[in-house]
């Protein structure tokens, strides 16, 4: 078995999972293992995914790849796909195999990207292609740390400021926002699998294991000059809502008191942390501008 930190959780793995930082030993939050995960395969074809989730389990199914089952936030039992490689494996266990994982912890999990600034967290939310990773590796490239991409993940259970949880030190991004952001040469990156554009882009340096106290919340956007506005909290609890993994990916979830509890979740952080509209042009040469404006904004918050 391979021993990895990510998240908060020490993981114990039978698949190496080299986009994880390997310890020697950590206490057991997570373990993964191969097997057969007892559930009939959906009939109709799910490229593009299948999944079924009640509180305490959750299945997936990815044609091709194989099956994943989840129970109580502590074993991921994996039953690969014949002849499927390790690396798409590890793109579905390491994205919503592992937010389910953590969803089940009682965490809150939001579908965005975060970086250390001056010791605090700031996250970026947006849709699906709206610069997450890309705001996150300019920043990155400007001397700030990586906290997590594509999965943020929260404690919002204290009465301080919630604290962000590390992910792994990795960038996902298209070839076009490497080069702009960090000066890559997309060609020199791997593919994060086989005829997909996006490339895996490490980011070992000034990544820290310690949690990060969240101080601020960008939710992107287009426009026509870059831009950057308070939200109100009314806006902002609608936003994280519709920005978190459960409600964007696992509604079916969405019951009951479980439905409840993720609304305190968003609610309590809404009023804890401020989140800002972050409008900016399309353009990646903008890219050094909007960040710099970042780091003013938080400047002046700080300041004030």
């Amino acid at each position: 078995m391979y021993t990895y930190v990510a998240y908060g959780l020490g993981i114990r793995s039978v698949l190496p999972l080299p986009e994880l930082i390997a310890v020697a030993e950590a206490e057991t939050d997570v373990v993964i293992r191969l097997g057969k995960v007892g559930r009939p395969r959906p009939e109709t074809d799910h490229t593009s995914g299948y999944y079924h989730m009640i509180a305490a389990e959750a299945y997936f199914f990815w044609r091709g790849v194989g099956a994943f089952l989840v129970r109580s936030g502590k074993e991921i039992t994996i039953e690969p796909t014949p002849g499927v490689e390790e690396q798409e494996i590890r793109i579905a266990l390491l994205g919503m195999v592992l937010a389910a994982a953590l969803q089940q912890r009682g965490f809150l999990a939001l579908h965005a990207s975060a970086v250390a600034m001056n010791g605090d967290a700031v996250a970026f939310l947006g849709s699906k292609g709206s610069g997450k990773s890309t705001m996150a590796a300019a920043l990155y490239a400007r001397g700030h740390g990586l906290v997590a991409d594509d999965l943020v993940v929260l404690d919002v259970s204290g009465t301080g400021r919630p604290i962000v949880h590390p992910g792994f030190p990795q960038l996902k991004l298209f070839p076009k926002a490497a080069a702009a952001s960090l000066g890559d040469d997309p060609e020199a990156l791997p593919r994060l699998t086989p005829g997909y554009e996006k490339r895996a882009r490490r980011a070992p340096d000034r990544f820290s294991l310690r949690p990060v106290p969240l101080k601020r919340m960008y939710m992107l956007g287009k426009g026509s000059a870059p831009e950057i506005a308070p939200m109100q909290v009314h806006e902002v609890i609608a936003t994280l809502i519709g920005q978190s993994y459960v409600a964007r990916v696992f509604k079916q979830t969405l019951k009951g008191e479980a439905a409840s509890s993720h609304f305190r979740q968003c609610a309590n952080l809404a009023n804890r942390v401020p989140l800002h509209s972050l409008k900016r042009p399309a353009s990646l040469a903008a890219l050094p501008e909007i960040a710099h404006m970042v780091e003013e904004d938080l400047a002046s918050g700080q300041s004030a």
